[in-house]
């Protein structure tokens, strides 16, 4: 009597669709430069790699941002590359905002992005894959003490 109870409790709740899978990835390098004043500013750098994810998707591969930090939050822009193996990249610019948190004594840098494509001239002979007009969302966590990176992409 309970198995079927649980199941027809558990077939109640409003389930969250998963988009997109989130995908994992390393801060290669970073650089940041601090400036003393009444509001804390902090220019940072970062340099992001992911780690290759299913062959029927496109996927981050390699990221390129900076930001201007005023009191812990401030602009991000820069540029993402994505893409399949054996396929060439897609470079999409990138924009939007960036916060600094401090959740349980870790250290986390939160970007929030659109990212929109950018026209690359390719060779005749390259064969070109379409790309969404629409810009993307994305989601990226930086757990600045491991260096671990977490992409999600949004609706």
């Amino acid at each position: 009597m309970l198995i079927p109870l649980a199941f027809v409790v558990s077939g109640c709740g409003v389930s969250k669709p998963v988009d997109y899978p989130a995908v994992t990835g390393r801060r290669v390098q970073v650089t940041s430069i601090s400036a003393d004043s009444a509001v804390s500013y902090r220019l940072g750098a970062y340099e992001l790699v992911f780690a290759p994810g299913p062959d029927v998707a496109r996927h981050a591969r390699r990221a390129a941002l900076v930001t201007d930090f005023a009191g812990g939050h401030g602009h991000a822009r820069g540029f993402m590359e994505w893409g399949r193996a054996g396929e060439a990249s897609v470079l999409y610019v990138a924009e939007g905002w960036a916060r600094q948190r401090d959740i349980n004594g870790e250290p986390l840098t939160v970007f929030e992005l659109a990212l929109s494509p950018l026209p690359v001239q390719r060779t005749r002979n390259a064969e070109s894959q379409p790309v969404a007009a629409t810009p993307l969302a994305v989601r990226v966590v930086v757990r600045e003490a491991s260096g671990d990176v977490t992409l999600t992409r949004q609706r």
